[in-house]
């Protein structure tokens, strides 16, 4: 009922990377529900399936935890994977060096698309 005739829509797998405290999954839940949520740090990874128009393919997007234990572990999320958000801080001054040389060892591991954000909040 509902589904007659019609193909389940294709999902594509986005990663989004940063370092820790970052804003990842604020941002992650803004896209979703569209709405600010008070969040704690990601242990280990959050995933959503978002919602697009008919004509595109939904998106699976795999938020995976930014503290420097949990950077070696990316690159399992990388398979299968179309795009990349890399999301900044870029209040946060004293970290963006170490977020450029994070998002270069990233770049030299995966061959996507990236789109990179800096949060100023």
């Amino acid at each position: 009922m509902g589904m007659h005739g019609s193909k389940p829509k294709k999902q594509v797998q986005v990663l989004m990377l940063g370092l820790d405290g970052s804003g990842k999954t604020t941002l992650l839940y803004k896209l979703k529900y569209n709405e600010s949520v008070v969040t704690v740090p990601t242990v280990g990874f959050n995933v959503e399936m978002l919602e697009t128009d008919r004509s595109s393919p939904g998106l699976t997007v795999w938020e995976v935890g930014g503290q420097r234990k949990m950077r070696p572990h990316w690159k399992h999320h990388f398979l299968d994977t179309a795009g990349l958000v890399f999301v900044v801080d870029s209040w946060d001054v004293k970290r963006l060096d170490e977020a450029r040389k994070v998002l270069h060892r990233v770049m030299r591991s995966i061959n996507i698309y990236l789109l990179t954000l800096f949060r100023r909040i």
